[in-house]
């Protein structure tokens, strides 16, 4: 665990921690949050998704996918459900390169991105690629997510469970005795899992905050 000494007196905070973070109480609250708070927390479920970029030297697939900016993939069996389904072309329109194919593991496939390397997961995402189109040249460079084991996050996305409801969110978004402020993409009922909602949920707080008459002091 990580543990600051360091004191730092405020009026009010704006809390933007992650869903899973709140939900594993890694983060102590002292007085501790109101149980509404906890409880329509803990009903919004922490889902994760994990990303792979790939930049090639050239684009070899716009040939057989003509000017689709995307195209999927029926794995051949069901263990592997969740693995590659589909790659989205990140190219610039009219534009030559950089050649980068954006894919994602989910479900129950997630597991294997706990337990195998970037390197493996893109060489097997290559492979899979090579079914599928003639003379793909090796990645030029990568990128794989690893959301799930990132011990800050934790999870890359918020959902409705089936014991939540929209309500959660706006619960969410409910500030504590008028000094805890909460933002994020889970306090955002309209624009919930996007970055998006991230910015513009915090936005919505700070205008709470000043609108109540706080002002900023002077440094």
């Amino acid at each position: 665990a990580v543990v600051s000494t360091q004191s730092t007196g405020t009026d009010k905070v704006i809390v933007t921690l992650p869903l899973a973070i709140l939900q594993s109480e890694d983060v102590n609250f002292n007085p501790p949050l109101p149980d509404w708070k906890v409880h329509c927390y803990n009903r919004i479920g922490a889902g994760c998704i994990e990303k792979i970029a790939m930049k090639f030297p050239r684009n070899f697939w716009a040939g057989k996918v003509k000017r689709a900016d995307f195209f999927g993939h029926v794995p051949s069996s069901e263990e592997l459900r969740g693995m590659f389904t589909i790659f989205y072309d990140m190219n610039t329109p009219n534009v030559d390169g950089p050649h980068v194919l954006m894919s994602i593991i989910c479900g129950d496939a997630l597991s294997y991105r706990k337990e195998t390397s970037s390197a493996n997961i893109v060489k097997n995402c290559v492979s899979l690629l090579r079914n599928m189109f003639q003379d793909v040249p090796e990645p030029e460079d990568f990128w794989v997510t690893n959301w799930s084991r990132d011990r800050y996050s934790k999870m890359s996305y918020s959902y409705m469970s089936l014991s939540s409801s929209g309500k959660d969110y706006d619960h969410m978004a409910a500030e504590v005795e008028d000094k805890v402020f909460f933002a994020g993409e889970a306090t955002n009922r309209r624009f919930p899992q996007t970055a998006t909602g991230a910015y513009l949920s915090g936005i919505r707080e700070a205008c709470k905050i000043v609108e109540r008459g706080y002002s900023v002091p002077e440094i």
